[in-house]
């Protein structure tokens, strides 16, 4: 996400704006998300009960700070099913009024209330940040790579991946590498290589869940996605987003998981967002491989992983 800086009376009224966008202003999730932006901006986590109209906390917002408020309230508007109409029609108004109503999370967030599902993952896939690690990887290397990739998207084995990958079952435990085999066996995903397995590029994700022994539950899943949200930057709110859409609003999008309906955990999704945000660790860059043969612990430390 875009980083917020706000003085404390503009800070308060985008509470109280945030609270209203979610209709549940007394709920603990509400209450866990404020507390965090509130941590941003090094304020107090009060929510007024007066609500700012659009105009106010327009009024009342530095312009700089316009769109990082607007990403805020979109969280806080998918943290409880199910997405009204009047939630996103309030959403809408405040950012009309803070000259942003173009912004994609709310458009995904309109075609999520209409059922336009398919548009929504057309759309939402553009900006996914897995999506723009693979572009990158398709332009930066060479036609090799490319065929290996082709291959992988066609379900197909490639012999000289699989073997690198399988090879990973010798090294010692609590390395890396092993740790990611174990990771793949235990939940029977195909290596990189092996017919049906991801292209290598993509085998970042699964190298996380290695790195920070998360699971595949959806507790571990909502823990990666808020430690890579946390990596990434200004492409860390897509992250969030399909997190919350899958799994809080039950949207259905283009991944094996099942859309599920106020299921995460909004404090593990920030806590681990935090974490990823104080790691040194990008995501969408980093290669993993050469790191494979060294312990979890030692990369931890190195990438500062609390």
């Amino acid at each position: 996400m875009l980083p917020l800086d706000l003085p404390a009376a503009a800070a308060s009224a985008l509470f109280a704006a945030m609270a209203q966008i979610s209709e549940h202003p007394d709920d603990a999730r509400l209450r866990r998300l404020v507390s965090f932006v509130a941590d941003e901006v090094d304020v107090a986590a009060e929510v007024p009960r007066q609500i700012p109209s659009a105009t106010e906390l327009a009024a009342l917002l530095p312009a700089k700070a316009a769109v990082p408020a607007l990403e805020r309230l979109a969280l806080a508007a998918m943290l409880v099913a199910p997405l009204s109409a009047a939630r996103l029609s309030q959403l809408g108004r405040y950012a009309l009024a803070l000259g942003h109503d173009d912004l994609p999370v709310l458009r995904d967030l309109e075609r999520a209330r209409n059922g336009q599902h398919r548009r929504l993952s057309a759309r939402l896939l553009r900006r996914f940040p897995p999506m723009r690690r693979l572009g990158a990887a398709w332009r930066r290397d060479g036609l090799g790579t490319r065929w290996r990739m082709l291959k992988a998207f066609a379900r197909l084995p490639d012999r000289r991946t699989r073997t690198r990958y399988q090879a990973l079952a010798e090294l010692p435990e609590h390395t890396l590498g092993r740790a990611f085999f174990d990771h793949c066996r235990r939940n029977s995903f195909p290596l990189p290589g092996e017919r049906r397995g991801v292209p290598e590029t993509m085998a970042f994700h699964d190298m996380g869940h290695a790195l920070l022994g998360a699971g595949t539950d959806i507790y571990g899943e909502t823990t990666m996605a808020g430690f890579e949200a946390g990596t990434m930057g200004e492409h860390g709110l897509t992250m969030l987003e399909f997190t919350l859409l899958l799994f809080n609003l039950g949207v259905r999008l283009p991944t094996a998981a099942a859309p599920q309906i106020n299921a995460v955990d909004i404090d593990r999704l920030l806590t681990a967002f935090n974490t990823g945000k104080r790691s040194k660790l990008e995501v969408l860059t980093w290669d993993p491989w050469p790191e494979v043969h060294e312990p979890v612990a030692t990369l931890r430390r190195r990438y500062q992983i609390d």
